[in-house]
């Protein structure tokens, strides 16, 4: 069944330091912007699925200031869903979440990778599973920690695969389309192969980081990525890296595109109608 989302009036937001993109390292302290993440509230009727929500975001490239020290969003946005779902969506029993990459930043510079694993953890302290895809920006530690953290119970890094939990496929590709020899980029023609294959396959949902574009609402994205969507079969995509206005669009082939660059959407799966 479709998706549908109320991205008019958020639900709740929850306020966060930007890094700013000015050039200002010679001076001592960072440029940062006070921003707000707004949390939204949608459906999906889906009969198979043995969740109550799912929490889907992307590109949580935000610092949270607490006593002094700073936190990356993803660290402390876990804990303030939970709770905001306790006092107003309960209940729900169980709970997964999507991330759909770029969870890093740095309050030092605009636009610097690292590392993700302490965010995709607290995600899971706070909910039953995650499943995501890395972004452009997101490292796991060296190969052998990138690998058992892949192994940790509840955490799912998709790459060029699907799984079954709950009830629901989810099928994924990191990074976004590029020079293969830089970090969590794909070569253009592999990118495009992959994302066939996965459209091919009868998935709930595909994650991607990259998005595709939506001339017709001039939202930005990868205009192949767009193209591999409307040849194929009716999907439902979530993706992130490209901000649009809208939240959730759909194509002339039925597929959704449910975009969370620096939003929060919170699912609840209905039974019925």
């Amino acid at each position: 069944m479709k998706l549908t989302v109320n991205d008019i009036t958020p639900i709740e937001t929850y306020p966060y330091l930007e890094v700013g993109s000015s050039n200002l390292e010679h001076l001592s302290f960072p440029q940062l912007l006070h921003k707000s993440l707004p949390i939204y509230l949608g459906e999906w009727v889906n009969e198979n699925a043995k969740v109550d929500l799912i929490i889907i975001c992307s590109d949580l490239q935000g610092i949270i200031e607490e006593a002094g020290e700073h936190y990356l969003l993803g660290e402390k946005l876990p804990a303030f869903l939970k709770l905001l779902i306790e006092m107003d969506l309960s209940p729900n029993n169980k709970i997964g979440v999507f991330l759909c990459g770029d969870l890093y930043t740095s309050i030092k510079k605009r636009g610097s990778s690292g590392d993700v694993r302490t965010v995709w953890k607290e995600f899971k302290k706070h909910f039953s599973w995650v499943v995501g895809v890395a972004g452009n920006h997101d490292l796991f530690g060296n190969s052998n920690e990138k690998e058992a953290f892949k192994a940790l119970e509840g955490i799912y890094l998709l790459h060029q695969e699907a799984i079954n939990i709950d009830g629901i496929r989810i099928g994924g590709i990191s990074g976004i389309i590029g020079r293969d020899d830089k970090i969590n980029r794909i070569e253009e023609s592999h990118y495009l192969k992959n994302l066939r294959k996965l459209l091919k396959k009868k998935i709930d949902f595909v994650l991607l980081h990259e998005s595709p574009d939506y001339p017709s609402l001039n939202q930005i994205g990868n205009p192949k990525i767009r193209v591999e969507i409307e040849q194929a079969s009716k999907s439902k995509i979530c993706c992130g890296h490209c901000f649009w206005q809208k939240t959730l669009v759909e194509f002339e082939n039925e597929t959704q595109v449910l975009n969370t660059d620096s939003k929060v959407v919170i699912l609840q799966i209905k039974k019925n109608l």
